[in-house]
């Protein structure tokens, strides 16, 4: 709790699910003197009239739609923002509504398992929030966005839209591809007997494979190029492990490597 000035007195967050739910929860806790309106993603829009800052948190393509219908029903000043997986797609969209600020925003953080039900106040405590504001955006209306995310606990990350999706397309969208893929051959090759035996290496591996696959669809869709291309690098690099088993250069070499990575994901 704090009796600090909240950088928004009245926010609207559009989609509560794991990440909409979390917000309110952390905005409440951080300032108990903040409005706040929960809005379905299907709802009137005009709910969202009396806010100073819109959060739009359905999923990608679904923000996108409802970003369009905002203008009119959005208040004249409003912040809006976003907590989408990709970048690129919103903002192009953006630039097409000059009479709304929108400030494209992502937080790094998440549950194995969605819905509201999952939300917590300290869901963004410590991970990185970037957010993807273009040169002509206010810069009075991008310090109220990154003081609110440092108010919900979070790490404000500037970039642009097409840094973004590159980087998260690497640390976050590729291993969520991984940890399905690998949970869906493990399931079919060991059966429910074979996991009977599983360690918790496996546990490990394929914690993010309970992920919906509709929010993910979104994700590929408009991150696709990214995607195919650290797709294409995986699938390389376990071709070149399989047709090198027998000797094991290629398990030396790339066992070698991601120790050194995962080392310097340990220090992060």
């Amino acid at each position: 709790m704090s009796n600090a000035e909240p950088p928004f007195r009245r926010i609207a967050v559009v989609g509560v699910g794991l990440i909409g739910g979390s917000i309110l929860q952390a905005a409440r806790e951080k300032w108990p003197s903040i409005e706040t309106t929960a809005i379905d993603a299907r709802d009137d829009l005009s709910k969202a009239g009396g806010a100073e800052l819109v959060v739009l948190a359905a999923p990608v393509r679904a923000n996108v739609a409802i970003l369009e219908h905002l203008p009119g029903r959005a208040a004249p000043g409003a912040v809006i923002t976003d907590v989408g997986s990709t970048k690129r797609t919103i903002a192009a969209a953006a630039e097409k509504l000059p009479a709304l600020t929108f400030i494209g925003g992502h937080p790094m953080a998440g549950a194995a398992r969605g819905g509201a039900a999952n939300g917590r106040a300290d869901l963004f405590h410590g991970r990185a929030w970037i957010l993807t504001p273009r040169s002509n955006h206010p810069p009075e209306a991008v310090a109220r966005l990154e003081s609110f995310v440092a108010g919900l606990g979070a790490l404000p990350h500037v970039m642009t839209p097409e840094l973004h999706d590159r980087f998260v397309g690497a640390v976050s969208h590729l291993p969520q591809l991984t940890a399905s893929a690998l949970m869906h051959v493990v399931g079919k090759l060991a059966g429910d007997a074979g996991l009977e035996i599983a360690g918790a290496g496996l546990m490990d591996t394929t914690r993010l494979a309970t992920s919906p696959p509709d929010i993910w669809k979104d994700v590929a869709a408009t991150n696709e190029d990214v995607l195919r291309e650290a797709l294409d690098a995986l699938i390389q690099t376990l071709t070149d492990l399989r047709d090198d088993l027998e000797r094991g250069d290629a398990i030396d070499s790339v066992f070698t490597s991601a120790c050194r990575w995962r080392t310097s994901l340990d220090r992060r």
